[in-house]
């Protein structure tokens, strides 16, 4: 069943605090001779501090083969292969190509860990999960060198393709030279929560995709014509999401899936739309807070060339309840538990410092 509750302080501290005695990621002041089951959790009043929805059974490295790194040859070897490890990162790494990301792991960034790829070239990105399985990513800042559309493949900040079971969480990811995350080709079972997109680096113009403006940030299928691979997939749950400043497009654009996207803010002054609804898309809106007048103008935009595609909006604030469709696809509407508050108060929540959307989690040293 369904469940929709608003927040209340203490309900929620009395019915989340077994679970978060037993999470993997510690939010704690402890020293470094603390074994990782004796951290304490210090959590905001609205993280559940779990994957929720479409990614709600990822596990990650489950707190095995913890292994602290500084340095892009250590972070590389430690994400590589199919062994549970989680590997927290530490201080700021600098890639000179993107990472390839095996299964089973939790990738997690201390407090104030940064990894970036200021290469515009096609050695651009930073994550690259291919056909990888069961991965956490939190609390990092990832840093591109700023839009400029060179139309190569897997060169976003994160990149999933053919994934399956991955939560990012408490992430800020910024500049992505062709977007900021982007999940294609078959992906599916996606959480993405707490999350801050924006570009802050001008775009540059010139590049081989023939954009002038590449601030596209969040693509969940990458084509019109595979059905074969997408259909039935890319199921993806964002909540808790902020997309700010200079974001232009693809917040997200979806094809193909499955896509609920709750309690987000959108309050940049850049959009050429906010939520872009393709073929074959189903998207449930609920709860989010389009607060720029931007944001209220272009919420949403239309790209599904007459094909099937469903897209309801419901709740939200500077934007009226809407639902449009077309063809036989039913409107998907979330039956998964999960909590929401209300749209007035989106903004507020996710500016927090502590604890609100982007890398705020005071992760230490396990």
């Amino acid at each position: 069943m369904r469940m929709f509750l608003n927040y209340n302080h203490q309900h929620y501290n009395l019915m989340f605090a077994s679970v978060m005695l037993v999470m993997s990621c510690f939010i704690t002041a402890c020293s470094d001779d603390d074994s990782p089951s004796e951290n304490k959790i210090i959590s905001s009043t609205y993280d559940s501090l779990k994957p929720i929805g479409f990614g709600e059974n990822t596990t990650g490295g489950n707190n095995q083969k913890v292994i602290v790194v500084t340095t892009a040859s250590q972070l590389q070897s430690a994400v590589s292969g199919t062994n549970q490890a989680t590997v927290y990162v530490q201080g700021n790494i600098s890639l000179d190509s993107m990472l390839l990301v095996g299964s089973n792991k939790s990738i997690i960034g201390l407090q104030g860990a940064t990894i970036s790829n200021l290469n515009r070239s096609e050695k651009a990105g930073i994550f690259l999960l291919k056909g990888s399985r069961n991965v956490i990513i939190r609390n990092l800042t990832l840093k591109g060198p700023g839009a400029y559309d060179i139309d190569a493949n897997y060169s976003d900040n994160i990149c999933l393709v053919g994934a399956k079971n991955v939560w990012v969480d408490h992430c800020d990811i910024q500049d992505g030279i062709d977007g900021n995350f982007d999940i294609v080709e078959g992906s599916d079972s996606i959480c993405v929560s707490w999350t801050r997109f924006h570009y802050l680096i001008e775009p540059m113009a010139g590049g081989s995709g023939g954009s002038d403006d590449h601030r596209n940030c969040n693509l969940i299928g990458n084509s019109n014509n595979t059905a074969d691979i997408d259909e039935g997939h890319l199921n993806c749950t964002f909540i808790c999401c902020w997309w700010g400043e200079g974001c232009s497009e693809r917040c997200p654009r979806v094809r193909f899936g499955k896509v609920h996207v709750v309690n987000c803010l959108y309050d940049g002054d850049n959009y050429k739309y906010c939520i872009g609804y393709g073929v074959y898309s189903n998207i449930y809106v609920e709860k989010c807070a389009f607060v720029s007048e931007k944001a209220k103008q272009n919420a949403l935009k239309d790209y599904r060339n007459s094909k099937d595609f469903n897209i309801k909006v419901v709740d939200c604030l500077g934007i009226d309840d809407v639902e449009l469709s077309q063809g036989n696809y039913k409107q998907f509407i979330p039956t998964y538990d999960y909590k929401t508050f209300d749209a007035e108060k989106v903004e507020s929540i996710l500016k927090k410092d502590d604890y609100g959307a982007g890398a705020t989690l005071k992760i230490s040293r396990p």
